[in-house]
């Protein structure tokens, strides 16, 4: 099984402060995904382990250090975020350029177009100018570009974002099983449940730092940080907190809290972050006090939005009261907390 190496690998951008910081991961053959939000380092990481752009620290490529090599020289492809096609050239030219930038003959180039064509819905418009196609054909051309490429690994930067979500949707689970056994996949995105559906693992980045790795699951029910939380838990909203003996105190109304929970008691006496999913509160007579903003759907269930203090959160259920009306919640479990500085989680899960 082939294997890319990452040890504390570092990328600057443009001259500027590193953007990627001490990232170290393994990736192996099949589908390897980052997730991460927008401006969180995706495309700097790719293109640093890429070798477009310059990086510190160790990449290895099946052991053999690659570092100091050029993009060429690495074996790779990368599919860039804003595609990178020829507009003004025609569909068969762009497929079939790189493949005679690496010599291969005439006959057999042609012939490897048209059998990549037809799986990504090209071979109609294999002659049609870039510029004519549409955003879901475009990005189809990219992604049979780097097909055709056959490369060691393959980096795919959330090329589907700028599709509507109905229509990347489709394209996602139209073109991605295509790659399946196409060696090393490394494919950043910005979708949860594109995460989830290509593997087990996923590598969560944000603000150029490697946060947590683990399953979709793993990241919402137990959460690294706060931004973890937030991403991938439904309804959820971050709020101050103090701890004590006696439990935690929400703007000024104590609930109980199990301190034994913590990983450390010196957070006894301290402000915190409490994460606040829905189902983890409840409309009730005595408690916080609230105004209520407004009321939706959600996945469990109708939806209370509140607002308290200069925060908005969410509680599980419903009230007949109008919108603007005042109301109290109260706190049902403390799932989550997390430290005020650094927002890393202080709970046992």
């Amino acid at each position: 099984m082939s294997k890319l190496t990452c040890r504390d690998v570092t990328v600057g951008y443009f001259g500027y402060d590193d953007v990627i910081r001490g990232f170290s991961a393994d990736f192996s053959d099949g589908f390897n995904v980052i997730f991460a939000g927008e401006k969180s380092g995706k495309t700097t990481l790719l293109k640093g382990l890429a070798g477009v752009i310059e990086s510190k620290g160790e990449i290895l490529s099946d052991g053999e250090d690659i570092g100091f090599l050029s993009l060429k020289e690495r074996d790779f492809a990368m599919v860039f975020d804003d595609l990178a096609l020829f507009e003004r050239r025609s569909v068969r030219y762009n497929l079939e350029y790189p493949l005679k930038l690496r010599k291969v003959p005439k006959e057999a180039r042609a012939e490897m177009v048209l059998k990549a064509a037809a799986l990504f819905d090209l071979d109609v418009m294999i002659d049609a100018q870039v510029y004519k196609l549409n955003a879901w054909h475009k990005t189809a051309l990219a992604l049979c570009r780097a097909y055709l490429r056959r490369a060691h690994v393959t980096f795919i930067d959330n090329v589907f974002a700028p599709l509507d979500l109905e229509t990347r949707r489709e394209a996602f689970y139209r073109f991605m099983p295509l790659f399946a056994e196409r060696g090393i996949v490394v494919y950043a995105t910005d979708s949860a449940a594109e995460a989830a559906f290509l593997s087990e693992e996923v590598l969560y980045l944000n603000c150029g730092y490697l946060l947590q790795k683990g399953s979709v699951a793993e990241l919402r029910e137990k959460p690294a940080c706060a931004s973890a939380f937030l991403t991938f838990s439904e309804n959820a909203a971050l709020l101050p907190a103090t701890l004590s003996k006696e439990g935690i105190k929400v703007f000024d109304v104590l609930f109980p809290f199990d301190s034994s929970r913590l990983i450390g008691e010196n957070y006894i006496g301290k402000e915190v972050l409490l994460g606040l999913r829905a189902e983890d509160a409840e409309i009730a007579a005595d408690g916080v006090s609230a105004v209520l903003q407004g009321r939706f759907f959600g996945e469990k269930g109708r939806v209370s939005a509140l607002y308290v203090e200069g925060n908005t959160l969410f509680v599980l259920g419903e009230t007949d009261l109008p919108v603007g009306s005042k109301i109290k919640f109260s706190i049902r479990k403390v799932f989550a907390l997390f430290d005020a500085v650094n927002e890393r989680a202080i709970v046992r899960y």
